[in-house]
């Protein structure tokens, strides 16, 4: 293959879109994650300081976030170790989930 071939193929693959720009929008989500997880941790901390409880609302939306993209890993590359670790974060995700639940009806 010369390189006129392998730069077509590559567009073809990745739906005639640049790169460049994928690995920015990838980088840029992946940075956004990190900053909402630890605004979330901090808000947790705060609230478990100032009102003496944990907040399982938060922690349910940090595993569900955590399984969606282990799920979309597990979806697109079919790897066995993605679907468990899919799961876990689930299971978790419900579990905080039903927490906040009885915290809030309390």
């Amino acid at each position: 293959m010369n390189r006129e071939e392998i730069l077509e193929k590559s567009k073809q693959e990745n739906q005639g879109k640049d790169i460049a720009d994928l690995e920015v929008s990838k980088s840029s989500m992946q940075f956004g994650w990190l900053v909402a997880v630890c605004l979330l941790a901090i808000v947790a901390v705060v609230e478990a300081l100032v009102y003496d409880r944990v907040n399982n609302g938060i922690f349910f939306a940090v595993m569900a976030g955590c399984a969606a993209i282990f799920i979309s890993k597990y979806r697109k590359l079919r790897k066995r170790h993605e679907l468990i670790i899919s799961l876990i974060y689930a299971f978790a995700a419900i579990s905080f989930l039903i927490a906040w639940i009885l915290q809030l009806v309390k």
